[in-house]
C-alpha cells in the first residue's frame, strides 16, 4: 500500500505524535496495545523473526552504568542498600527495551548496527510497559527508621527502575520487566516469546541495510502474517530517518 498521510490523524487520536515514523505507513494499534520499536543488528533481527522470540537484557549488561543507581549517594547506608538492590534485582529480573519511535538517527547509530541493522516494531499490552523518566539530577532518598535492612520501599524501587540521566532522552525508552524464571533460557541467555502480548507489527530495514527486502518480507510474512516490512532512508530536509516510500507494501 502507498504512503497514506491520512493515517496521521488516526495516530494523533490514539495519543501518538502524528510525526511518528510509521504514522503514514500503517494504522496505529488497538487501544489495548502500545506500538514500540526495538533496533538491533540484522543477525539478531532475523533470528528474532524466525524463532519468534526476543532476548532479555540484563541490568548488569546495559550500556548505562548508572542503571538502578539514580539515587544521590550522600549517605553510606543509602549507597549500600541501593547497590544491594541492584545486585539482587539483576539476579532475578531482566527487561525488554524499546523506543517510542524509530526516526532518530542516533538510535540507528547506537543500536541499529550503524544504520545497517533492522528495527522491529511491536505492539505490547499497555499494562506491561513502563515509561522511562529522564532527570538532570540524581534522586534524593532517605531510609526511614522502620525500614528493614537492605530494603527500599516500592515507590523508590519503581523510580530506580525507570529513571535515567537527561542525556539519554533521545531513546524515549519504554521498558517491560520480566522475571527470569518466566523466560526461556538458552545457555546464559534468556528470551521472551513474540506472541499475543508482544506482537510483531513492523520490520524496518535500516538506510544502509543490504539484506534483500523481499527475502526479509517473505520470512516475516511466513512467521508473522500481519507484520509489514519496508526499508528506511535518510530524510532529505531534516536530521531524521524516514520510510523509503517505494518499499512500503
Amino acid at each position: 500500500m502507498p504512503m497514506n498521510h491520512a493515517f496521521r490523524t488516526k495516530w494523533a487520536e490514539a495519543g501518538y505524535r502524528s510525526t511518528c515514523g510509521s504514522a503514514a505507513v500503517v494504522l496505529p494499534p488497538p487501544k489495548k496495545f502500545l506500538r514500540v520499536y526495538h533496533l538491533t543488528t540484522t543477525d539478531h533481527a532475523i533470528s528474532n523473526i524466525g524463532l519468534s522470540r526476543i532476548k532479555l537484557a540484563r541490568f548488569s549488561d546495559l550500556n548505562d552504568p548508572f542503571e538502578l543507581l539514580a539515587v544521590n549517594f550522600r549517605e553510606r547506608e543509602v549507597r549500600t542498600v541501593v547497590r544491594d538492590f541492584k545486585s539482587t534485582y539483576d539476579s532475578h529480573t531482566g527487561l525488554l527495551c524499546f523506543s517510542a519511535d524509530w526516526t532518530n538517527p542516533v538510535l540507528w547509530s547506537h543500536y541499529g548496527q550503524k544504520h545497517r541493522g533492522i528495527c522491529l516494531g511491536f505492539d505490547i499490552e499497555r499494562s506491561l510497559a513502563e515509561k522511562v523518566r529522564y532527570e538532570d539530577e540524581r534522586l534524593l532518598a532517605e531510609l526511614s527508621d522502620n525500614e528493614q535492612p537492605h530494603e527500599i520501599d516500592k515507590k523508590l524501587q519503581k523510580l530506580l527502575l525507570c529513571t535515567k540521566y537527561r542525556h539519554w532522552h533521545y531513546e524515549e525508552e519504554r521498558r517491560v520487566f520480566v522475571k527470569l524464571k518466566e523466560a526461556k533460557r538458552e545457555g546464559s541467555l534468556y528470551f521472551y516469546p513474540i506472541d499475543e502480548q508482544l506482537r510483531l507489527a513492523e520490520v524496518i530495514l535500516g538506510p544502509q541495510c543490504d539484506l534483500p527486502i523481499d527475502e526479509v518480507r517473505d520470512l516475516a510474512k511466513a512467521r508473522h502474517p500481519n507484520a509489514i516490512t519496508f526499508k528506511s532512508r535518510l530524510a532529505f530536509k531534516f536530521f531524521s530517518v524516514v520510510p523509503m516510500e517505494s518499499t512500503v507494501p
